[in-house]
């Protein structure tokens, strides 16, 4: 692709952006999310992930560092973090040496280049979609410019395929050699400073043909060495599929004695590489480079080289490998499939307006949820913690938006994920990779979380209103079982690990039950689990990980509205059973002990925090290490009506308690407790004390008033909003260490959980709000958000919405974030006001007059039944979203029966109706409003 082709008139690029003169990126025409950056690597921390649902886990940089590994303990490179990219020199690097020149990196890791990089000495070029990424680079002194393209094919081949095209874009025909270099690390994670010189003397080093493979003989662990099947290979070829001339393994052969990787000495003196005696087997730091023979391109002609980084058990698939990306147009094939599966797969759930940027960005936001399954909450360079896995609250949560996007398969992973319910409502907090792989905890520190009970209901809620398919709640499965009892504060010394990590009845059978007994389970113990307020035990923390030392006296009453609204959505779920012919559910005996409503039940005084903990207490005796076999038939409406008793009680609870008032007039709910009893949100000494997550979950769930939101919404406008970002920030700031509250009042005010603009919260806060019907409100602080992320000069992030932007408006843990997976859910279900309910499709459009552009259309394609849908909203009159309703609605040209709502635009197509009106393979639904 010409220069000239991916620039604009206006300022645009890494220069632009470091200067504050434009934006950092522009998108493409194409509307398929891929966007073009001059000058890519004048801006520090950018990254990309390559990824594919096998588990390849690969991350790039404008000058092609970054790592690549499959999980944690096998790691092809050396694996970083983002603030080691401007002290490393490790990148895939491709040297091009013309005879009487100096060797020029087309990647721009070379000591030459960084040297004269402030004089601007070479033109650089970033192009980059779904799954791929290019980078385009001229040198005018040699005439010369490399395109660098870098996918992980979406086959469950575990290989990352970088291809090389050099051009001679001079007059006179240029001959050079191409000479490529990537350290190879080829172990765990945990060896990059465990054990680094050790570790790497079990590495043999063989050479191939086409390059190198490094296999540790063992995977060197002081518990327990064990025998390695991993191997990690580097292969090169010619554009046809030929071999190189020259193999390095050995880095000290190809940098030097003496030498580095920014002038290596191999490519600074054109050395050849040195014969390998047949007795040298590895045990030294290993290099994949291989240098290709000489090729003359004539003006205007190009050549091509490829290479595989490849990480396998089996060497067998070298070969396989070798043969299917092996040559230049293979590895183009590749990555032109993978981009299309990305495309495919993201637009299953796209946005359609003359925003075109909106569009673009929002599929960003869905391609971010695949990360977050892929990825979890380790790997890419931001996120410096974690082991591979991923957490319980993430699991659940990426569910919502993997649901609309990806419905194939969801139910199995919701099944599947109440296996790691314990008997005592807790769970596991770490999710490995397998289906029912779940650990304790992370790092050895047993603790609960008091949100965890609250994530699972709202999921699994959210996929019976898609699908209708209340017969989940039938689906017997195991619990999970370990030695950690009363919600992580007790060990069950009775328990070994040879008993299994299931829970088990006195008898010694595995106990099953259904999902919704896990539901109710998990709803009951968080209900009684209160501290001396009233208010859930804060325990471990909850949403926000960093309020994590007040684990005895703690209470988070933010998270007990999600419960309050919990416990009222399963009673309206258990009459719809009811409804549809179920009366009674089958329980074990000893939950009833917590359904104290329920006839004959002997009743706990809510308002009593001592009786609520005292009977759960006794509960957790009763369960402490296995269950009877007795089981219960309860009734439904019996059933129904305890839940609500106890709704009904938090949500009081929380509307008159902990509702409070400033020295300033400002009335909001306070979300906390400290580890000293203290209401932490209100007036204090060092100012006003406010927290958004605090705001947000009474919101969403109906337990603040109406009157209450619009006295919330100013004072969170009043406390919270950046004056100049605009944004919301996470809390007010502490102004002091508190350590009987959390670490996160240790972080410097701005960053992170200590009052970033947080956008996951702001995006919930959106929610939020288009929920309970403040829609400008709602549109207002979502637009925020979509503005921060689009000023790519400051946020300075590739597509996407990142976790946070700190105090200078800065992205920050980008692609990782639940952000994203509000924004799709945000976006499709309260803006765009496309769901299910019990199965059924609703229409709810909440869009703003603006959001309709000049021609009064905008739409949305999704998927409901198997079904694609595109739902376009036609307002010709532009009316406002207080102002329409909707007129009719028509699948493929055929007007459908839908029932209306006239107070407000909504409208509901049964699913026996739809699923006949959708004949298509893309069902055109138009809805008139008016």
């Amino acid at each position: 692709m010409p220069m000239a082709d991916t620039t604009r008139r206006h300022a645009l690029g890494g220069i632009a952006a470091r200067e504050n003169r434009g934006p950092l990126y522009a998108f493409t025409d194409r509307n398929d999310g891929s966007f073009v950056m001059p000058d890519p690597d004048y801006v520090t921390g950018l990254y990309f992930p390559l990824m594919n649902l096998a588990g390849m886990k690969c991350s790039i940089t404008p000058d092609l560092k970054g790592d690549i590994c499959r999980d944690f303990n096998s790691y092809l490179t050396i694996p970083v973090v983002t603030e080691d990219l401007h002290r490393c020199n490790n990148s895939r690097n491709f040297w091009v040496t013309v005879q009487g020149k100096e060797p020029w990196s087309a990647t721009g890791v070379s000591a030459k280049h960084y040297a004269g990089k402030w004089k601007r000495a070479e033109k650089a070029v970033l192009e980059a979609g779904l799954g791929w990424c290019k980078v385009i680079r001229e040198n005018r002194a040699l005439g010369l410019r490399v395109t660098t393209a870098t996918h992980v094919p979406c086959s469950p081949d575990m290989v990352e395929v970088l291809s090389i095209e050099v051009e001679n874009t001079s007059s006179r025909s240029v001959r050079f050699a191409g000479t490529y270099a990537l350290p190879v690390f080829g172990r765990t994670a945990d060896n990059l400073r465990d054990h680094r010189h050790v570790t790497t003397m079990c590495g043999e080093i063989d050479f191939h043909r086409n390059g190198v493979i490094v296999k540790p003989r063992i995977h060197h662990d002081e518990t327990g060495h064990t025998p390695n099947v991993t191997s990690y290979a580097v292969l090169g070829f010619t554009g046809r599929g030929a071999s190189p001339k020259h193999i390095w393994g050995y880095m000290r052969e190809f940098v030097g004695e003496g030498g580095n990787l920014l002038n290596p000495e191999a490519v600074a003196k054109h050395l050849p590489a040195p014969r390998i005696p047949g007795n040298r087997t590895g045990g030294e730091e290993a290099v994949g480079a291989f240098r290709f023979s000489p090729v003359s391109l004539k003006p205007g002609a190009k050549t091509s080289f490829v290479v595989l980084h490849c990480i396998t058990d089996d060497r067998r698939d070298l070969a396989k490998w070798a043969r299917r990306f092996g040559t230049a147009p293979k590895a183009h094939a590749s990555l032109d499939k993978t981009a299309r599966y990305w495309n495919t797969t993201i637009d299953a759930v796209s946005f359609r307006s003359e925003d075109t940027n909106f569009n673009n960005l929002a599929r960003w936001m869905a391609f971010q949820t695949f990360c977050r399954k892929i990825y979890g909450n380790s790997y890419l360079l931001d996120l410096g913690y974690g082991r591979g896995g991923r957490g319980w609250r993430d699991l659940w949560s990426d569910l919502l938006a993997l649901f609309l996007i990806d419905p194939a398969g969801t139910r199995d992973d919701i099944v599947n994920n109440f296996l790691g319910f314990r008997i005592d409502g807790s769970n596991a907090t770490i999710i490995g990779t397998e289906p029912g792989d779940f650990k304790a905890d992370r790092n050895n520190i047993p603790r609960t979380w008091c949100d965890h009970g609250s994530w699972p209901f709202f999921v699994l809620n959210f996929y019976i209103d898609q699908t209708g398919d209340l017969r989940i709640l039938d689906k017997k499965v195991t619990y999970f079982k370990d030695a950690l009892i009363r919600r992580s504060k007790d060990r069950d010394l009775e328990w070994s690990e040879k008993q299994g990590t299931v829970q088990r009845t006195r008898s010694g059978s595995i106990y099953r039950g259904t999902i919704l007994e896990h539901t109710l389970i998990q709803q009951l113990s968080s209900f009684f689990n209160v501290g001396e307020h009233n208010n859930i035990l804060l325990e471990g923390a909850d949403w926000n990980d960093c309020y994590d030392m007040a684990r005895e006296r703690g209470e988070s009453a933010c998270f007990y509205s999600w419960y309050g609204w919990n416990l009222r959505t399963l009673a309206g779920l258990i009459d719809e059973l009811e409804k549809r012919g179920t009366r009674y559910v089958e329980l074990f005996a000893e939950i009833t002990m917590l359904l104290d409503r329920l006839p004959r039940g002997t009743r706990v005084n809510y308002n009593a925090p001592r009786a609520k903990q005292k009977r759960l207490q006794e509960y957790f005796t009763k369960v402490r290490h296995t269950i009877s076999c007795r089981m219960v038939r309860v009734k439904c409406s019996d059933l129904a009506a305890d839940l609500r008793a106890k709704a009904g009680h938090v949500y009081d609870h929380i509307r008159t308690r902990e509702w409070i008032r400033t020295k300033h007039g400002e009335l909001f709910f306070n979300g906390h407790y400290d580890n000293n009893g203290r209401r932490v949100h209100g007036n204090h000494p060092n100012g006003v004390r406010i927290d958004l997550t605090s705001q947000v979950l009474p919101t969403m769930f109906g337990v603040a008033t109406r009157g209450q939101i619009k006295k919330l919404y100013h004072a969170v406008q009043r406390y919270l909003r950046d004056p100049e970002l605009k944004g919301l920030h996470l809390c007010t700031d502490f102004k002091e260490v508190k350590m009987d509250f959390g670490r996160a009042t240790g972080y410097v005010y701005g960053f992170k959980e200590h009052g970033s603009v947080w956008n996951q919260q702001n995006v919930m806060f959106s929610y939020a709000l288009y929920r309970q019907n403040f829609v400008d409100e709602a549109y207002e602080v979502f637009s925020t958000i979509y503005d921060m992320c689009m000023k790519t000069q400051r946020a300075k992030t590739f597509p996407c919405i990142p976790s946070y932007f700190d105090s200078n408006g800065r992205g920050a843990y980008t692609y990782l974030t639940g952000s994203a997976t509000w924004a799709v859910l945000t976006m499709a279900t309260q803006m765009f006001g496309v769901r299910g309910e019990l199965g059924n499709l609703c229409l709810n459009p909440k869009l703003v007059r603006a959001q309709f552009g000049r021609k009064g259309i905008a739409g949305m394609r999704c998927s409901l039944h198997n079904r694609a849908l595109f739902v376009r909203y036609i307002n010709r009159k532009r009316l406002n979203w207080d102002a329409y309703r909707i007129v009719s609605v028509t699948i493929n040209g055929r007007e459908v029966h839908a029932e209306r709502d006239r107070r407000r635009p909504s409208a509901t197509v049964r699913k026996p109706d739809l699923l006949r009106a959708c004949t298509r393979s893309l069902n055109m639904v138009d809805v008139t409003l008016g």
